[in-house]
């Protein structure tokens, strides 16, 4: 693929992406699509196929960035384990603060139960199996209790994090706290962390 083609490519692929996380799957439109990346529909059609396959695509390519997300895991350290659950909270959170795009992209999701993120289940496989190991390892150690599983570990913080982000406009207004300030999600999650008994690094 020539380089121009590779650049309108990327430039519809970001434009869908904003698209679709602002109105999700059904509420996009390739006309807009193309309107703003100013391509005609063809050259959408030529590059992905139909609607459904880019928004496939676009939902690939969020989860790429989540992996790339992922990759502080291998710089874990035996002395960084009992550290794990503060470590991956606050790297999700950060990673939501970062990308806005993808719990929305989530949410839209979600309410269609899943239709099409079924087909990209496997794309984090590599990345939780490590962070699956480090939290075993954890549990050998005494860090974690034995009796939780680690999917129960993980969905627990995936589903914190993402909550965080998403609801923090109406959790604000209803404990009249400023869950976009900073240093009110540091001392929220702060307390999570005690309330999940998960370790703190000193």
């Amino acid at each position: 693929m020539q380089e121009r083609a590779i650049k309108t490519k990327s430039k519809i692929l970001t434009v869908a992406i904003n698209e679709f996380s602002e109105k999700g799957y059904y509420g996009a439109r390739i006309d807009d699509i193309a309107e703003k990346a100013q391509v005609n529909k063809q050259r959408i059609y030529a590059y992905y196929g139909n609607k459904e396959k880019l928004f496939t695509e676009v939902l690939k390519h969020s989860y790429d960035t989540v992996i790339n997300a992922e990759s502080f895991i291998k710089d874990f350290s035996e002395d960084d384990i009992p550290y794990l659950g503060e470590i991956i909270l606050k790297e999700y959170i950060k990673f939501h603060e970062s990308h806005p795009e993808f719990w929305r992209l989530l949410m839209w999701e979600n309410l269609s139960e899943v239709k099409h993120l079924s087909a990209l289940a496997d794309l984090r496989s590599e990345s939780m199996s490590a962070i699956a190991l480090l939290y075993e390892k954890g549990q050998a150690l005494g860090c974690f209790k034995k009796e939780v599983q680690f999917t129960s570990f993980i969905y627990t913080l995936t589903a914190l994090s993402y909550f965080m982000f998403s609801n923090r406009y109406s959790m604000s207004t209803m404990f009249s706290v400023d869950y976009n300030d900073e240093s009110n999600r540091e001392h929220l999650v702060n307390d999570i962390l005690k309330i999940l008994s998960l370790p703190t690094r000193p």
